[in-house]
């Protein structure tokens, strides 16, 4: 190999590798706990894993065709496409972010291993399976939170995240201006 390709595949691992390593074990999670509620609760159907926090807290399977909190219902097309515009923008948007701060890499990893494991389903499914369902009771009914996955939750973390560390890094640099000035 040549020594000077070896070097940047180095720099590259280093820099990245990490962001890899994220996104491996979320995406392992994120499908291993998709399969087991294929298996285990039939499409549609519910269990209370946790009979005290029946119905606050219930495991069901059900097959969203939408995105988060159910939106775009039936747009499998345009949300495979989108999707895959989110990952495109994530990798070219992580190049200008400061990637040395393990957080950051974090948040990347998080976002596209959360994107990619959704896309999976709708490959596989042509719907994304989501099983993590909450219910708090609001004056005589039930408030129901739209059920969400691990990647769900990956993404929503993920940006969230990001959208921290970005506002905290613009506020230092507008402080060492203002310091500068």
């Amino acid at each position: 190999m040549n020594p000077a390709l070896h070097i940047r595949f180095r720099a590259f691992l280093a820099r990245w590798g990490w962001v890899l390593l994220v996104m491996g074990v979320i995406l392992a999670a994120d499908q291993t706990s998709k399969a087991w509620i294929e298996r285990a609760i039939p499409l549609g159907g519910s269990i209370a894993p946790i009979p005290a926090l029946d119905p606050y807290f219930m495991l069901v399977h059900w097959g969203n065709t939408g995105t988060a909190f159910g939106l775009l219902q039936g747009q499998g097309g345009v949300l495979a496409t989108l999707a895959l515009v989110l990952i495109v923008v994530v990798l070219l948007f992580s190049r200008q972010l400061p990637v040395q701060h393990a957080a950051v890499r974090l948040c990347v990893g998080m976002i596209l291993a959360g994107a990619i494991g959704n896309q999976i389903d709708r490959a596989r499914l042509g719907h994304v399976t989501d099983f993590l369902l909450f219910q708090a009771p609001v004056s005589d009914r039930m408030l129901q939170f739209p059920a969400f996955n691990v990647a769900d939750s990956c993404i929503t973390v993920g940006v969230i995240l990001m959208a921290l560390l970005i506002l905290r890094f613009d506020a230092r640099q507008a402080k060492q201006l203002s310091t500068v000035e």
